[in-house]
């Protein structure tokens, strides 16, 4: 359960992240570096968790 709400939170709070340099700061676009490092770093954690589920 612990490695569930770890994934969760890290995500919740990139999308909170997300939001406020979209509307906030409106520098989105300069840090598009960072989103992409962001959605590799999430993806990575969905696919370890999907295969400590599943074996």
């Amino acid at each position: 359960m612990l490695r569930a709400g770890m994934v969760i939170g890290l995500t919740i709070a990139f999308i909170g992240w997300i939001l406020y340099r979209f509307f906030i700061k409106k520098d989105l676009k300069k840090n598009l570096h960072s989103l992409y490092l962001g959605f590799f770093f999430i993806g990575i954690w969905i696919i370890f968790y999907f295969f400590i589920q599943t074996f």
